[in-house]
């Protein structure tokens, strides 16, 4: 086993059991939201939440201390991880304090109001893991000679922007265009660029592509102007709320994988320069 397959198998286990945890957590919400299950079902399983939070908050802090042995020379990439630790660890703690608070389950207001509660700290907690996934695919990228088109179809499917909680995006690429990238940090770094450029979903972001000098594929992605003619491609990119240093780790992803990143965020454009391609 190589020194890098080490380093991966610790970071491995913990993104598997923080996914468990965060099913749990889906399993739960999706109980409190039937109207089917009675009080007294549901008191149990809430009893039982509480200690299934103590273990999505020991298997969020494994994955902190994962990604800190894994980056050992990036001092950079271990602040991230750890500020994004400390991030999940403050989201588990607000959801265990829901759970422990009084009233009986069989009070409409304390059900609908716990409700709430997990739905808000469970979608936290799940965008916090999606940051840490983009922090994942940053530990050993492998930049590869790929259509851009390709991989954001296949990442973000198509025509589903009509479907709740999320952003489009139009893409204004020729099909192919080619770039060497990590394609799991190239969607990563789309996914958190989508609500800048979208301004938060209110409008449509654009994504074109350019030639730099070197022979890179720039990729810019900004508010769509308005009357901007149809494109034939719309991606549906999940809207993700803000996590502390999710930014810091879209950096860092994007110099690990050795792609140029630039935010404007009062302009809501974003860009990426990929290396030359591939001759």
């Amino acid at each position: 086993m190589t020194d890098p397959e080490r380093a991966e198998c610790p970071l491995a286990i913990a993104r598997g059991a923080v996914r468990e945890g965060l099913a749990a957590l889906e399993g739960f919400s999706d109980l409190l939201g039937s109207r089917r299950i009675g009080p007294r079902a549901l008191a149990v399983a809430a009893s039982e939440m509480l200690p299934a939070c103590e273990a999505l908050r020991e298997s969020f802090a494994a994955l902190a201390l994962a990604f800190v042995a894994a980056f050992a020379s990036d001092t950079e990439a271990q602040d991230q991880a750890r500020t994004l630790g400390t991030h999940a660890g403050t989201c588990v703690a607000a959801l265990a304090s829901a759970l422990e608070g009084g009233g009986s389950l069989s009070d409409a207001r304390r059900r609908l109001a716990l409700e709430a509660a997990v739905r808000k700290h469970g979608a936290e907690l799940r965008d916090t893991f999606a940051v840490g996934e983009l922090l994942a695919a940053a530990v050993a990228p492998t930049p590869t000679e790929l259509d851009l088109v390709d991989v954001l179809e296949q990442r973000f499917g198509a025509n589903r922007a009509a479907e709740e909680g999320v952003v489009r995006i139009a893409v204004d690429a020729p099909r192919p265009s080619w770039l060497v990238v990590d394609r799991h940090v190239l969607g990563g770094l789309v996914e958190l660029a989508a609500p800048i450029a979208s301004r938060r979903g209110t409008v449509t972001a654009r994504l074109g592509v350019a030639r730099s000098s070197s022979g890179g594929l720039i990729v810019r992605l900004s508010p769509a102007p308005r009357n901007a003619a149809a494109t034939r491609l719309v991606l549906s990119v999940t809207a993700r709320g803000d996590v502390p240093g999710s930014l810091g780790i879209a950096r860092v992803a994007a110099r690990r994988a050795k792609l140029g990143f630039a935010i404007d965020a009062a302009a809501g454009i974003v860009s990426m320069e990929s290396e030359r391609e591939a001759t």
